[in-house]
C-alpha cells in the first residue's frame, strides 16, 4: 500500500478564468489560456497520471491492471473495476450552461441508445459519453453564485412582474406552474425568445445594478454575450444561491442548475454526462434535457463550512459514489487516519507531509495524491494548510 503523487488534467473551456488554476498549480500562463477545470480522477476522457515506482501511469490504466490494489473489494463489488468518483477544481469566470445530469437508469438507457444510433464517443450529437449517473456536490473556494433548481411559483411571478411585456408568461405560470412555464420557454422558437428578451435589455440598460443577490445582476452580465439565449430566463425561474468560502451544496441527478461565478472544488460520480439547454456554445438538446429533468420547485440547502481544525466531514450526500472531508491544519499540526478505499487528497493552500509505512510524500499547494485502500497515514502541516479528501463511503471513512 502506498500514496502516489497525482497530476491532473486541465480543461480549457471558454468560460474559465486565466489566473486562479494556473496560480494554484504554479503554472506560467503566458499564453492566457482559459483554465476552466482541473480534473483529478480516472475518467477515460481525461485521466490523471500517478507517479509509481514503475514510472508514470494513467490512473485508469493502473486500476485496470491492479483493480484490487487501487480500489478494494467493497468498491469493486458495487462499482466494478472503476474509480466511482471524480474530483475537480473549477474557476467559473462566465456563466456555464443550464444543465442537468441523468440518474443511474437514465444514464444506462441513454448510453445504450447513443451506441445503437452508431454515434462515436466524440460525436457532438452524442448526449451520453458513459453509462453512469452524475450527482455532484461543490465547496466554494471564493464567494460563489449559482442557479439551483426551480423557484416556487410565487417568487417566479414576482420576478416576471418586473417586466410588463412578460404578462403572457405570468398568465402561463398561473395556468401551468413554474415547471410548465420552464418547459414552454425551453421549447419556444428562437425568434419569440429574442422578442421576449429585447424589453429586458432596455430595462436593464436604464436601471442601476442591484448587486449579485438580484437576478437582474446576472442577466445584465449576459448582455452582448447571450443576448438572444433562452437560458437568460433561468436567472428568473431558478433559485439564485450565493455561497461563502467553505460552504457547500449538493446537486442531485436530474436537478436543473448552472454555475454563474466563482471558484470551487467539485466532487461527483465519475461521469461526463451533461444535458444542456442554454447559456453555452456547446451542443444543446432541449428534448434530451427535458427527458431527464426534475423541475419540481426546490428549497436550496446550503451546507455550512466544517467547524474547527483537523479532518472534518461534510454531510454525506453522494450516496455510495463519493464523500468529502475538509482538512485544515495549523503549522506543525497533524492528523492520522486509515484510508477506507481509494482516496484523492488535494492541497489547496499551504503544504503537507504525508507519512506512511512505505515512505513520505511532500505536497505543496495545488499538488495531490492518490491513496490506496487500507493505507495508514499521518498528515502534518508544514505551514497553515487547507486540503480536501475525496473518497468512496462504501468502504467506511
Amino acid at each position: 500500500m502506498s500514496a502516489f503523487p497525482m497530476h491532473g488534467l486541465a480543461q480549457h473551456y471558454a468560460w474559465g478564468g486565466r489566473r486562479f488554476i494556473p496560480g494554484m498549480l504554479g503554472l506560467d500562463n503566458a499564453g492566457q489560456q482559459h483554465f476552466a477545470e482541473w480534473w483529478l480522477g480516472a475518467h477515460e476522457e481525461a485521466p490523471s497520471v500517478i507517479a509509481t515506482p514503475q514510472g508514470p501511469q494513467p490512473l485508469h490504466y493502473a486500476i485496470a491492471h491492479q483493480p484490487l490494489a487501487f480500489l478494494g473489494e467493497a468498491v469493486i463489488r458495487r462499482h466494478g473495476p472503476r474509480l466511482p468518483f471524480l474530483m475537480k477544481v473549477l474557476d467559473v469566470d462566465a456563466p456555464l450552461s443550464i444543465q442537468a445530469h441523468p440518474d443511474e437508469a437514465q444514464a444506462r438507457e441513454g448510453f445504450a441508445r447513443d451506441n445503437a444510433a452508431g454515434l462515436a464517443l466524440g460525436d457532438p450529437r452524442r448526449n451520453y459519453r458513459d453509462p453512469y449517473p452524475k450527482p455532484e456536490m461543490m465547496v466554494a473556494l471564493s464567494p460563489f453564485w449559482l442557479l439551483h433548481g426551480l423557484r416556487p411559483d410565487a417568487q417566479i411571478d414576482a420576478l416576471l412582474a418586473r417586466q410588463p411585456e412578460w404578462q403572457p408568461l405570468r398568465e402561463r405560470l398561473a395556468r401551468e406552474g413554474g415547471a410548465g412555464l420552464h418547459r414552454h420557454l425551453l421549447r419556444l422558437p428562437q425568434e419569440e425568445i429574442a422578442a421576449l428578451l429585447r424589453p429586458l435589455w432596455r430595462r436593464l440598460a436604464a436601471d442601476g445594478d442591484a448587486g449579485p443577490d438580484d437576478p437582474d445582476h446576472w442577466a445584465r452580465r449576459l448582455v452582448g454575450i447571450r443576448t438572444e439565449d433562452r437560458g437568460v430566463f433561468g436567472c428568473y425561474l431558478l433559485n439564485l444561491v450565493g455561497l461563502r468560502p467553505g460552504e457547500a451544496i449538493f446537486q442531485p441527478a436530474r436537478l436543473p442548475h448552472a454555475y454563474l461565478h466563482g471558484r470551487n472544488i467539485e466532487l461527483m460520480a465519475n461521469s461526463d454526462n451533461v444535458l444542456r439547454a442554454g447559456l453555452t456554445d456547446k451542443p444543446v438538446d432541449v428534448e434530451a434535457l427535458l427527458a431527464v429533468m426534475d423541475d419540481a420547485p426546490v428549497s436550496p440547502v446550503v451546507m455550512a463550512a466544517p467547524d474547527g481544525c483537523g479532518l472534518r466531514a461534510y454531510p454525506r450526500c453522494g450516496g455510495d459514489y463519493f464523500a468529502l472531508d475538509q482538512l485544515l491544519l495549523g503549522e506543525g499540526e497533524g492528523v492520522a487516519w486509515r484510508s477506507a478505499g481509494p482516496e484523492v487528497l488535494l492541497v489547496v493552500d499551504g503544504s503537507l507531509s504525508l507519512r506512511h509505512a512505505a515512505g513520505e510524500l511532500a505536497l505543496e499547494q495545488g499538488q495531490s495524491a492518490l491513496l490506496q485502500p487500507g493505507l495508514v497515514c499521518e498528515v502534518r502541516a508544514g505551514r497553515l494548510a487547507l486540503a480536501y479528501r475525496a473518497f468512496c463511503p462504501l468502504a467506511g471513512g
